[in-house]
């Protein structure tokens, strides 16, 4: 009966670690995150996937420029980008690419004047 109760309270926590994944995303969506999108619109382009489960494997369907395709994932930490409303004038400057750019908790998030390391807000990356 003792290890019966072990086992329960194993699978338990198990599931509890992946119920904030799993509530936060949309159905088909995969996990990680898109790649940065720097490229200006050049030419209208159709699209080519509306959501994940229209992409291969573990690819993504992320926007490119004006369009949205299929391109491989990439990891990101927990907690959502801050909004920046303000515009820079100034030439954009990034400081960072990706999550892993960032020091601890800090994520990658596109700013006024370009890509910088910083406080994530509460919730989920995707």
């Amino acid at each position: 009966m003792r290890l019966q109760s072990s086992l329960l309270l194993v699978v338990l926590l198990a599931l509890e670690t992946q119920l904030p994944v799993a509530r936060c995303r949309n159905k088909g969506e995969k996990l990680g995150g898109c790649p940065p999108d720097d490229g200006p619109c050049l030419k209208v382009t159709p699209d080519q996937c509306m959501n994940d489960h229209q992409c291969p494997s573990s690819m993504k369907c992320c926007s490119r420029a004006c369009f949205r395709q299929c391109v491989p994932r990439v990891s990101v930490k927990l907690g959502k980008c801050p909004v920046d409303k303000l515009h820079c004038l100034s030439p954009i400057k990034h400081t960072c690419n990706k999550d892993f750019d960032c020091s601890g908790k800090k994520r990658c998030c596109l700013g006024a004047c370009g890509r910088d390391c910083r406080d994530p807000s509460k919730g989920t990356a995707w």
